[in-house]
């Protein structure tokens, strides 16, 4: 019982309130799942929910806040990343933030790089030690790492600390709930405002991601195109540049529309028709479309970044809409 001791040293009232912990097991093997949840109750956690196949994860994660998640690697197969990324964007259940602990039957490194690339907290090998999953608990309860927010990516931050010269709001801290609720006694309801306020901060950083990536994307086509002596290789990039630019511009669309940044899906559909004009042209035909990706490229980062109220962003917008007007 030296979890709930540990608990107990951090919790404001005394001994946590461990059967509060909202926690879901999935594992193909149903007797392994019950075996975790037998071993997890003698231990004071409760409310526990067992899952033996996707379906049944994906209705519990959309019923209620889970806090952590302990799931068999194996059980989604080959799309195990995109899922744990659907849940770390809110595409797929009520928690973005809940900490996910993968079982896996081996530790070999592209195992592990997917792991990190799904956005896991913590891997534990299988056959899973009681003992291991507990200290996992507790240190979840003392301790979470914020979160970094890219294009393709949306989870737990892997760097010891942060680089020089980089920016302060790279990384965002988020709830705890596991915390919330076994040490401080949130009810469903806090949990819920507490969730909701920041899953607006994560909806806010992922348009800043998509604005940063067409940034990128659009320069690296124009330092590209129609460079004199540039190879097949060359040409082929730059189309794939064109591709993703597509991509994330229909992302970046869907994800405005609706929002205080509505505008910018009116840009993001002028990105797409560019992009298309460019692809369909004669390679090096397309000069002064590619030139106006780029201001646009920048526009849209901008009008998606701090200065996104700035009445000078708004006047660059509405310049570059009238270039394009002009021109096409």
């Amino acid at each position: 019982m030296a979890l709930a001791g540990s608990f107990a040293a951090q919790s404001k009232g005394g001994r946590p309130k461990l059967d509060n912990i909202k926690l879901v097991v999935g594992d193909a093997n149903p007797d392994i799942s019950q075996t975790i949840k037998g071993a997890l109750a003698s231990r004071g956690i409760r409310g526990v929910t067992t899952c033996v196949g996707s379906q049944r994860l994906y209705d519990t994660l959309d019923a209620e806040i889970v806090d952590m998640l302990v799931y068999d690697y194996d059980m989604l197969g080959a799309d195990f990343v995109e899922v744990m990324q659907r849940i770390r964007r809110k595409a797929l259940g009520k928690n973005p933030f809940v900490i996910i602990i993968a079982t896996v039957k081996d530790s070999a490194v592209e195992t592990v790089r997917r792991l990190i690339s799904a956005g896991v907290d913590d891997l534990i090998r299988k056959p899973i030690s009681i003992d291991r999953l507990f200290e996992s608990i507790g240190t979840f309860v003392h301790n979470r790492k914020p979160f970094v927010v890219s294009y393709d990516y949306v989870g737990p931050t892997r760097r010891l600390a942060r680089r020089p010269n980089e920016p302060p709001n790279e990384l965002i801290q988020v709830p705890n709930t596991l915390r919330s609720r076994a040490v401080d006694g949130y009810s469903d309801a806090e949990l819920q405002r507490v969730v909701d306020t920041a899953v607006r901060t994560l909806d806010n950083k992922q348009l800043e991601s998509c604005g940063i990536e067409i940034d990128i994307l659009s320069h690296r086509v124009v330092e590209a195109y129609g460079v004199s002596g540039g190879t097949h290789e060359d040409e082929q990039d730059v189309r794939g540049s064109l591709h993703r630019l597509q991509v994330v511009g229909e992302d970046l669309r869907k994800r405005a529309r609706g929002t205080p940044s509505e505008r910018v899906a009116d840009l993001a559909t002028m990105l797409i028709a560019l992009t298309q004009r460019i692809l369909q042209a004669e390679p090096g035909m397309a000069t002064v479309e590619v030139q106006l990706l780029d201001r646009l490229g920048s526009a849209i980062r901008r009008a998606l970044s701090v200065e996104r109220n700035s009445i000078e962003v708004m006047k660059d917008i509405a310049e570059t809409i009238a270039s394009f007007t002009r021109k096409h």
